[in-house]
């Protein structure tokens, strides 16, 4: 039987993305066989025996993708120490494990993608493939054409990082009760990196949400509740890392050929 290592086998099972399982091994939750593995890159058979914090990692059974609709004031983990709300906690009923790919802030609402995928989830959650993220955020006052150009044309955080949104608009400005409705699109995720980017841009913000990820849009989602991703967009998103893959490694031949 093939080989894989440590990582990749806790993450196919569906027990959490492979990089939240190299944060297991090297903590010394992980025994396989018996023993505990702490070196990552350690391969195994994929039916091997693996116990995690003491409970043991049956092998995976069939593949879900969800879109959820995470509501504010609730935590991106499976578990919290100080018994905070979760986005477990929305899942206690459904019949396999899943986990959220990618975060959202504790008081950020809206959409993640929730999965038993490890393969899915890494490839999501990496950077290299940029996927798209398109908010809406409450601001106060109104917000000016400059400080929407602003935001398109780059912003500094972090003390010396530049960024920029792809897009970026006023949706909507009410006089009434004096607050702005703007829409910003990214394919970066530092920590905080929309609410950065508006204090950057002197926005004040009040309220964020994540309205779509790539294609996929909240529609007629509401807080707390999810539904399957169908399976042209679990392929859609297959098809987006397949061309983004074979347009670097296009770069990196030409790079070489030069």
């Amino acid at each position: 039987m093939a080989q894989e290592r440590l990582q990749k086998i806790i993450a196919n099972r569906g027990y959490a993305s492979r990089r939240k399982a190299e944060e297991l091994i090297e903590a010394g939750k992980v025994r396989v066989n018996g023993n505990v593995v702490t070196e990552l890159g350690t391969k195994f058979e994929t039916d091997v025996e693996i116990i995690i914090s003491g409970k043991e990692l049956l092998t995976g059974g069939e593949k879900v993708y969800l879109l959820f609709y995470k509501p504010r004031l609730v935590l991106t983990t499976m578990k919290d120490p100080k018994n905070r709300p979760t986005v477990a906690d929305y899942f206690n009923d459904f019949p396999e494990r899943v986990y959220p790919v990618g975060r959202l802030d504790y008081d950020v609402s809206g959409l993640l993608i929730m999965t038993n995928d490890g393969d899915f989830a890494n490839f999501v959650m990496h950077p290299r493939y940029e996927f798209t993220k398109t908010y809406q955020a409450l601001c106060k006052g109104k917000v000016s054409k400059f400080q929407i150009k602003q935001l398109t044309r780059g912003v500094v955080i972090d003390d010396d990082y530049k960024t920029k949104a792809i897009s970026s608009r006023l949706v909507k400005f009410d006089e009434e009760k004096d607050v702005s409705i703007v829409e910003l699109k990214i394919a970066e995720g530092r920590k905080h990196h929309v609410k950065k980017m508006l204090i950057a841009a002197d926005i004040f913000l009040t309220k964020l949400k994540r309205t779509k990820i790539e294609f996929l849009e909240i529609d007629d989602l509401t807080p707390g509740h999810y539904r399957p991703l169908k399976p042209h967009e679990v392929k859609q998103f297959y098809g987006i890392f397949t061309a983004v893959r074979r347009k670097n490694d296009n770069d990196s031949l030409k790079k070489n050929n030069f």
